[in-house]
């Protein structure tokens, strides 16, 4: 197996430089296979953010969320709504359009 690169070398290929110790504490925590796949998953999912016009999380979420392990095909701009009550769901509350414009946290 290959060595697990450092969290510097994360960080800087990651490029969005956003609350660096939060990411440290997550990057912790992984194995180093799953630091190796999240280094290597980081220009899929840098190209996925770009085709589908989100923003890229912070490096925290994007490795909280493991998102290098996320399917190539994935819509990016469309939130996960599974178990989320949404206004306007026969609450006797008026359809709230903003909620369909929310991007992916």
């Amino acid at each position: 197996m290959a060595k697990a690169p450092e969290f510097k070398a994360f960080w800087d290929a990651y490029g969005k430089k956003r609350d660096r110790g939060a990411a440290e504490k997550v990057w912790k925590r992984l194995s180093a296979r799953d630091r190796i796949a999240a280094v290597e998953g980081i220009a899929a999912y840098r190209e996925a953010c770009r085709r589908d016009g989100v923003a890229m999380m912070y490096g925290q979420g994007y490795l909280s969320h493991r998102r290098w392990e996320d399917e190539e095909d994935a819509d990016l701009s469309q939130p996960r709504r599974e178990g989320l009550l949404f206004a306007g769901q026969g609450d006797g509350l008026p359809e709230l359009e903003a909620f369909e414009d929310m991007d992916v946290w």
